[in-house]
């Protein structure tokens, strides 16, 4: 499956879980509801009709969070990450995210705008990952 073709279908989606080890960062998301139709080739969604996996990104050459260059460690700033629009272009990802806390607030905890540039980027269709928050 190529993630970049389903990209914009993430948008209101989520991150579920942010892991970053040395050179690594494993990144669970869930997209979107979607159809059939919206599918450009077959493979299992979730039980809510979404895409849910991790997005592997290996070889990182750097990070920026709000145009703060070499992030150390990428992590969840708070428990619920919603994504407003995720991109891939050749070795780069980007992800604009609103935070929040759980149970969630009216008041959104925070804007990021994350890039990561990094030598391989890959997609794990993981259908019945788990949520906590589902």
């Amino acid at each position: 499956m190529n993630i970049e073709d389903y990209t914009g279908f993430f948008h209101d989606g989520s991150i579920i879980d942010i892991k970053h080890e040395e050179n690594e960062i494993e990144i669970s998301m869930e997209s979107a509801e979607m159809t059939e139709e919206d599918m450009k080739e077959e493979f299992p969604l979730s039980e809510h009709d979404t895409i849910k996996g991790k997005l592997h990104l290996e070889g990182i050459k750097n990070i920026k969070e709000n145009d703060k260059i070499n992030i150390e460690k990428l992590k969840m700033n708070y428990e619920i990450a919603d994504i407003f629009d995720f991109e891939i272009s050749q070795n780069k990802v980007q992800f604009k995210i609103k935070w929040n806390s759980f149970p969630p607030s009216q008041l959104i905890k925070g804007f990021s705008t994350i890039q990561i540039e990094a030598e391989k980027i890959w997609w794990e269709n993981i259908p019945d990952l788990y949520d906590p928050y589902w």
